[in-house]
């Protein structure tokens, strides 16, 4: 498997540029090409919560609707071309503006890209929860989720957070271009189960695949798994945490906390997920 085509969702918010940054870092590291996806809402959504007695209102709402829908596409254009420039020249970049459900706009998209870039939920809540969940959810494929600006080579060293599920082996399958490529591989585990392939199996597969790793221990066992894994990057010098996304239900994880709650909100660095 490699990596020849980059989706990169802007939705006008915060951490949008970080994401494309990011993502033509990656290009150019692997020759690939990038979709720049402007996400722009449709003004007409507002129509379906009012009436026709409203006539006046609507017409107010809708006026404010298209304002606010050119002033997101006047924001991404202009990250588009701030980053482009930043970036120089390198990869094939194609800028492709949609309105519409970011779900059904980032889920029909995603499905023909190799790897989907988002930024972290951190700095806009709401506003990026939408994207990075159909992205996670209706493509199929992974998402690298980057919390803020990232040097170029944070790639270099990564820590694979592996619990021996199927969500950690999509997120390790995804991420076999970066392991092969990367200078040094660690693999965090803990209470991997009878039935499930522990950290000394994974170890031996990335051997197999060009990518010698080591195991990284716990400092205290005690530690709660969304306080370790960061923890262990850290320990590794990790620049990147591949890991599951949702083992468990996302309405429990979102309610309840979980670790992929906690890692998409306080991850120390971009993380490769899958679902």
């Amino acid at each position: 498997m490699s990596i020849q085509h980059l989706l990169v969702p802007l939705s006008g918010h915060a951490g949008d540029r970080a994401a494309l940054d990011a993502a033509l870092g990656l290009a150019k590291r692997f020759d690939a090409s990038v979709e720049v996806l402007a996400l722009r809402p449709d003004p007409q959504r507002v129509l379906a919560y009012t009436g026709a007695e409203m006539a006046v209102a609507t017409s107010m709402l809708l006026e404010g609707a298209e304002k606010a829908s050119n002033e997101v596409a006047a924001r991404n254009r202009a990250v588009y071309e701030a980053a482009i420039a930043a970036a120089g020249s390198g990869p094939e970049v194609e800028f492709r503006e949609e309105t519409g459900s970011e779900t059904a706009v980032v889920g029909r998209r995603g499905s023909v890209s190799d790897l989907i870039v988002t930024p972290g939920p951190s700095l806009d809540p709401t506003a990026t929860r939408a994207v990075l969940e159909a992205a996670l959810f209706e493509t199929g494929r992974a998402v690298l989720i980057v919390p803020g600006p990232a040097p170029a080579d944070f790639a270099d060293r990564i820590l694979v957070a592996w619990d021996g599920g199927k969500e950690s082996a999509r997120s390790v399958a995804a991420a076999l271009p970066f392991l092969e490529a990367a200078t040094a591989v660690s693999v965090y585990t803990r209470d991997e189960g009878e039935d499930r392939c522990t950290a000394a199996d994974l170890v031996k597969y990335l051997s197999r695949h060009g990518a010698p790793s080591n195991r990284v221990t716990d400092d205290d066992p005690k530690q709660s798994v969304d306080a370790a894994i960061p923890a262990a990057a850290q320990r590794a010098n990790a620049g990147l945490i591949v890991m599951g996304g949702y083992s468990h239900s996302r309405f429990r994880e979102m309610i309840l906390g979980g670790v992929t709650e906690h890692m998409l909100f306080h991850a120390p660095c971009p993380v490769l997920m899958a679902h």
